[in-house]
């Protein structure tokens, strides 16, 4: 009974293994096609779907290869699903998987946890890694989206790079870009120069074309007001520090975001909103906005005057420290203060 079952069992084995057959181009001639639920193996221009655990094809396959390992030595159109995907020549279709990779060109979807195109990119990848090595035209989403060439779609994720040009929309924590022709939308956002578009974030830096000022100002809670102002006209992030000599605490530190609206060639409105905060045993919190309305003199030099509204709050609510001066000072039922004032201050832009 049991040389029966061995018996059985060797030749269903023998039998998955053997199957084979010759091309009938020259070509692939001596080429043998293995086909079984183990190892699937076939040669260029045979488009036999693959389903095992390894599948290989030896030249150009369309069809579908369904396993943990799927290689294609040449081009696939068609979907390669498994752990680890992987085409050595150019992609049309897809690939679904934890490690997928494409050598040459890739036009349609990459779906895993690391998604790699060493060529031109033109479609989707979606993963934890995302990698387009050449000039692409896709869509990144994941945790870290990378092109290190130049980059037409989008990337939607924690951190977004692009080496070269950017025209794209760049979403996430991080977004990072050589010349930007797009729009960056995130807590930090690096360019080295700007051809058109606009990086909206808590914190926005471009090297060449972006917007660098200093200021110094009197204000209606202190006389003397320090800011450094970065990153576009159109969305700057501003890092300011006030002293009133007058005050126990008389130290805020603060920041905030701020835009400039050109209104002809000399004046400009500039609307701005800042939270402050002074570190005492008499916690004080300063939350801001002003419509400055400023007069350049040139390039560089801009005086600015304008209105301003306070929310002054604490923890320990009173006492609060007194503003240098004000049209009104108002307690609300909450025991906060709102205070009127004006500002007015001198801007360098660098």
């Amino acid at each position: 009974m049991k040389t029966s079952i061995l018996t059985l069992l060797f030749a269903i084995l023998l039998a998955t293994f053997s199957y084979a057959q010759d091309e009938t181009t020259a070509k692939s001639k001596k080429e043998i096609t293995i086909y079984s639920f183990i190892v699937n193996r076939v040669p260029d221009g045979s488009n036999i779907p693959m389903l095992g655990f390894l599948n290989i094809a030896t030249g150009t396959h369309n069809s579908i290869d369904m396993g943990f390992a799927n290689f294609t030595r040449k081009d696939q159109a068609g979907v390669q699903t498994g752990f680890i995907n992987s085409v050595r020549g150019n992609l049309a279709g897809a690939q679904i998987g934890f490690i997928n990779t494409t050598v040459k060109n890739a036009k349609g979807i990459q779906v895993g946890f690391i998604n790699t195109g060493l060529a031109k990119y033109s479609g989707i990848q979606m993963g934890f890694i995302n990698t387009s090595l050449k000039k692409s035209s896709n869509i990144q989403i994941g945790f870290i989206n990378t092109c290190t060439d130049s980059l037409k779609g989008a990337q939607v994720g924690f951190i977004n790079t692009s080496i070269k040009k950017t025209s794209a929309a760049q979403i996430g924590y991080i977004n990072t870009a050589k010349t930007l022709k797009g729009t960056q939308i995130g807590f930090v956002n690096l360019a080295d120069s700007i051809e058109s578009g606009v990086p909206l974030g808590f914190l926005s830096i471009v090297r060449k074309g972006g917007y660098h000022a200093l200021e110094v100002s009197v204000s209606e809670m202190y006389p003397l007001n320090l800011a450094y102002k970065i990153g576009v006209s159109q969305l700057y992030t501003t890092f300011n520090i006030s002293y009133n000599p007058s005050n126990v605490t008389n130290i805020a530190l603060g920041a905030g975001l701020g835009s400039i609206i050109p209104v002809g060639n000399k004046v400009i409105v500039n609307p701005e909103f800042v939270s402050q905060t002074l570190f005492a045993n008499n916690y004080q919190q300063l939350s801001s906005f002003s419509v400055m309305f400023g007069y350049k003199f040139n390039t560089h030099l801009s005086l600015l005057v304008g209105p301003s509204v306070v929310l002054q709050y604490g923890t320990n609510k009173k006492p609060f420290n007194e503003p240098f001066f004000s049209f009104s000072n108002t307690t609300t039922k909450n025991d906060n203060n709102i205070i009127t004032g004006f500002r007015i201050g001198l801007r360098y832009k660098l």
